[in-house]
């Protein structure tokens, strides 16, 4: 039986709202109905729930950093601890919200020793995976104490495939134009839509290699949300 999440509170979410940078992720605003923001403080304030104290904390596929953003606003202990984000792409780092160690490198080949990290964490990144179980694999094998992470999946309703399959191709594409953004820009989150494995079979590959605290499908079952510790 899994645990609920843990709700940042409307206090929480307004300090984040209330500095949120102009570059912070555009693309996830869309695709999660205005709730990443959200999301990602709640992500946050559940794995604060099973690590209370991190003191290393590794942000994987980081993009610009945004999650580890909520997450030095969420987080108000005053020890020390240090965040690293990890992407393979040169410029979401170089483009960072946050000014802490940054590390090129892919999800599914991290070049980090067994047992380095306190907490690893993603956020709105996973599911732009070749293989989403060699990246489990991997940040699993890093974590000493709790995963979590939020992604994109697909809905083992086919009625519920299909409706999405249609606001991904041919409508969000044209929502974001309304936010000032180019719909081919969008077009790309279809595809990997329609490439990922169902919520069900997701679920089996995390159960394989963590030992699941928290696990929810939210946004008519297009995402998940887990955290939990990796299995020894």
């Amino acid at each position: 039986m899994t645990n609920k999440v843990i709700k940042a509170t409307n206090e929480e979410l307004q300090q984040v709202y209330n500095d949120i940078p102009k570059a912070y992720d555009r693309a996830n605003r869309f695709i999660s109905f205005n709730q990443d923001v959200k999301w990602r403080a709640d992500l946050v304030k559940t794995i604060l729930k099973y690590c209370k104290r991190p003191k290393l904390i590794l942000d994987v596929a980081s993009g610009k950093g945004e999650l580890s953003y909520t997450f030095k606003k969420i987080y108000k202990d005053n020890s020390n601890y240090e965040i690293i984000l990890s992407d393979y792409a040169e410029n979401m780092l170089k483009m960072a919200l946050i000014e802490d160690e940054k590390v090129l490198c892919s999800f599914d080949a991290l070049p980090f020793r067994e047992k380095a990290f306190d907490i690893v964490m993603s956020s709105f990144a996973l599911h732009a995976s070749d293989n989403i179980e060699d990246v489990i694999r991997e940040i699993t094998r890093v974590s000493r104490k709790i995963v979590g992470f939020i992604a994109m999946g697909k809905p083992d309703s086919w009625i519920r495939r299909v409706y999405l399959s249609i606001y991904l191709k041919y409508i969000m594409p044209y929502i974001a134009v309304l936010g000032g953004a180019k719909a081919r820009d969008f077009k790309y989150i279809y595809y990997i839509y329609e490439r990922v494995p169902t919520n069900s079979q997701h679920k089996r590959i995390f159960e394989k290699y963590i030992d699941i605290k928290v696990y929810e499908e939210r946004a008519l079952n297009l995402f998940y949300f887990v955290v939990g510790f990796p299995k020894e």
